[in-house]
């Protein structure tokens, strides 16, 4: 068998620079190619779009726990949505057994935020919640397979157990399955696949819990705690990231990882949000941490679950990543932040980190598989005077 030709010279600066203008078209995100679709399709006016249906698969960090965050934009499956509001169904509701829900439902949570940022930018998402307080990924795809597997679906978001994705050096939890995380985002991208071709499956990436943050650094009264402190939380916000892009090379469905938790750390670093709870700086936590009355009740400050705060930043940078929108365009006076009692500059502050956030990860991508595309063209070219 011959050889291919060698690449004529001439063609190799005109190939390096092809992958950067496909990677520019990539980066544009999803609502930039459906108006370029709905531009070149559809006449003008006010044409029947067909609304784009997602769902949300996790546990508590989706839906939030507590009280506002965990009801809000809820409604009731099979009800019917009124008035063109922003509401979530919420699949488990009233079910029995494995899918039972602990806390009072139904839950609209950081998917009910996506849904009313939807509403304010004119999108037409229809957004479901799959979501079980404590589970895997695994095990939503042995009990709620009904729902995942649907072919009705154009967006699936997936959220790991949060010990899961990390290595049991870090959290010392029988939980913890690096592999087995891996092993179960690539099952349910491929059922996802086999169901609906049409979806595009979405990694949320979320963020490091201030206890075990604390666990990892000692006392809090030992010398040099705060520093180790830091240290240990944005190793953690490291691991997280690693295990979920890991995971999204796992099935070629997955269009991309949420950058959540890079979020919450550019918050911290930013001087938005502070990352200690155990030193207070002031500033608010993206945490829950307590409160004179909690909903479901607490004897403790909880560091895990998202507060308002934390709950309205992952929703920037999901809908930011998913829609394709700037955040910043909501401005201030953003619907769900004033509904849930964010201050209009905090709300502000927290669409630039998101914005930021996203914006960084996504030039970063592209810029990496600019690298990789000019390493694999320029491979192919050969200089004639190389021979002579």
């Amino acid at each position: 068998m011959s050889e291919m030709p060698a690449m004529p010279l001439f063609l190799c600066p005109i190939l390096r620079f092809a992958p950067m203008c496909v990677a520019a078209l990539l980066v544009a995100g999803p609502a930039t190619a459906a108006s370029a679709t709905d531009a070149t399709h559809l006449p003008a006016g006010a044409p029947v779009r067909t609304p784009q249906r997602i769902l949300f698969v996790g546990d508590s960090l989706t839906h939030g726990r507590y009280a506002p965050v965990r009801s809000y934009g809820a409604m009731r499956s099979g009800s019917k949505d009124d008035g063109g509001t922003a509401r979530v169904v919420d699949e488990n509701f009233g079910q029995t057994g494995a899918r039972a829900e602990r806390e009072p439902g139904p839950w609209g949570g950081i998917p009910g935020i996506f849904a009313r940022f939807a509403a304010e930018a004119g999108l037409d998402y229809e957004v479901h919640l799959e979501a079980i307080s404590a589970t895997s990924l695994a095990q939503h795809g042995r009990v709620a397979s009904d729902v995942i597997d649907r072919p009705t679906w154009d967006v699936v978001v997936l959220q790991e157990l949060s010990a899961k994705p990390l290595p049991f050096t870090l959290t010392h939890s029988r939980a913890s399955d690096p592999a087995g995380f891996r092993a179960s985002v690539g099952k349910l991208a491929r059922g996802i696949r086999a169901a609906a071709p049409q979806a595009r499956v979405y990694l949320y990436e979320t963020w490091p819990r201030a206890d075990l943050a604390k666990a990892l650094a000692g006392e809090p009264d030992s010398a040099g705690f705060h520093a180790r402190y830091f240290d240990r939380l944005t190793e953690l916000v490291a691991a997280y990231r690693d295990a979920y892009e890991g995971a999204r090379r796992t099935d070629p469905s997955i269009a991309a990882v949420v950058p959540v938790g890079r979020a919450w750390q550019h918050a911290w670093t930013a001087g938005v949000a502070d990352p200690d709870p155990y030193a207070p700086s002031g500033a608010p936590l993206l945490w829950y941490g307590m409160r004179a009355q909690n909903d479901p009740p607490i004897s403790r400050p909880d560091y895990l679950h998202p507060g308002v705060l934390g709950a309205y930043l992952s929703a920037l940078v999901l809908f930011q990543q998913i829609a394709g929108v700037d955040v910043r365009t909501f401005g201030p006076r953003e619907q769900a932040a004033a509904q849930l009692g964010i201050a209009p500059d905090m709300a502000a502050r927290l669409q630039a980190v998101a914005s930021d956030t996203v914006r960084q990860e996504r030039a970063d991508a592209a810029s990496a598989s600019d690298v990789d595309a000019g390493l694999t063209v320029t491979a192919g070219c050969t200089d004639p005077r190389a021979s002579q």
